[in-house]
């Protein structure tokens, strides 16, 4: 049997299947939670000071920011979307939804739902070869090191500065991967830490799949 090939020109979608699942994933590991569930932190462990309400808001939060404060000159040349509130969306420096726009689980679910589907959009439009074509510059190494050489090519050394590494647009939807995966998994903890059952099963990619990632349990 000949060997099948990837097409660099067909819709980049394809490729990135963990933004049509995790919605669905999202809603079933948080069914049926209260709210002092929700909102349960613990001194105990470095990954317990944010609680699963903290954690959904922060990755809805992380799309809005990267894909429109980030790229969004470059990945969206009819208009940027959310103009008027992105800077509620980025919520900087704590890097989650505005809480006083949205705190209930269900609103902020509904958020999380707008940030993939915008991603869903920028997929559809891109290849494979405009993601890597695509780049910004980012001072370094940076977040993406630890897991930059498992996709070769989306983060490359700068020309001229060593202080600054050239991150590509392929490179920033599997830091996405990662960080919605990674958050999830401490949602994940901070179940069990509870007394509660994890429902999903997670893939394989991400932070949390490091060697020296802190994968203590309750």
């Amino acid at each position: 049997m000949a060997e099948q090939t990837t097409n660099p020109q067909e819709p980049a979608i394809g490729h990135f299947p963990l933004f049509g699942e995790y919605e669905a994933m999202v809603a079933e590991e948080l069914e049926g939670l209260t709210d002092p569930q929700l909102d349960w932190t613990s001194p105990n462990w470095g990954w317990s000071g944010w609680s699963i309400r903290n954690n959904i808001s922060h990755v809805a939060s992380h799309l809005f920011r990267w894909y429109i404060l980030r790229w969004g000159d470059q990945i969206f040349p009819e208009g940027i979307p959310y103009r008027d509130e992105v800077d509620y969306l980025a919520a900087l420096p704590h890097r989650q939804l505005d809480k006083e726009q949205w705190w209930e689980i269900n609103v902020i679910l509904g958020k999380l739902g707008e940030a993939i589907e915008m991603v869903h959009g920028i997929l559809r439009r891109e290849t494979m070869d405009s993601l890597l074509a695509k780049t910004i510059e980012m001072e370094g190494p940076g977040f993406y090191d630890p897991i930059a050489h498992r996709y070769p090519g989306t983060l490359l050394p700068h020309p001229t500065d060593p202080n600054l590494r050239i991150f590509t647009l392929e490179g920033c939807f599997h830091h996405s991967e990662g960080e919605l995966v990674t958050h999830l998994y401490n949602c994940q903890r901070l179940k069990r830490a509870q007394g509660l059952t994890a429902r999903v099963e997670l893939p394989k990619i991400g932070y949390w799949t490091l060697p020296d990632w802190d994968t203590t349990e309750p």
